[in-house]
């Protein structure tokens, strides 16, 4: 049977926050004894999307808030993020990965989301986002 944690939480936009969520998420990957690989995926994608909420879709204002659910199972992880902010497009963010691209600073967050997760889905008018990873077996996790 899928053994199920997570939380709901609403907080300020600050820094303080973002490591509030970090810790809970850590705690809940512990004790389903996630690899360290999918630890350090989740937690690295998770980071990027709640620093892109913040800088980008609070535009670090205090009085806007973050909204957070996480869910954690024994087989997977969903992660769900949105800011107060008006949205984006995400297809207007050039990957930096393309040629021409590896100095500019923006887009990388998008990049690692997505290379460290199954599923990145931006909903309704981009100030949501859902990050979804399936749990790695040991064996792939030393690949």
């Amino acid at each position: 049977m899928d053994q199920v944690q997570g939380f709901h939480a609403v907080v300020s936009t600050c820094t303080a926050s973002i490591r509030e969520i970090q810790d809970r998420l850590a705690e809940l990957l512990d004790d389903l004894e996630y690899t360290d690989r999918d630890r350090f995926s989740v937690r690295l994608a998770v980071e990027e999307a709640l620093v892109n909420a913040l800088k980008h879709g609070n535009g670090r204002d205090v009085d806007r808030s973050i909204e957070v659910h996480c869910r954690v199972g024994s087989d997977s992880i969903r992660v769900e993020i949105m800011d107060e902010g008006d949205g984006f497009d995400p297809s207007d963010v050039e990957s930096s990965c393309e040629e021409g691209n590896i100095l500019t600073p923006n887009g990388r967050g998008l990049d690692l989301m997505r290379r460290f997760m199954d599923r990145v889905e931006f909903c309704g008018s981009g100030n949501r986002i859902v990050l979804e990873k399936t749990r790695s077996d040991a064996e792939s996790a030393c690949a």
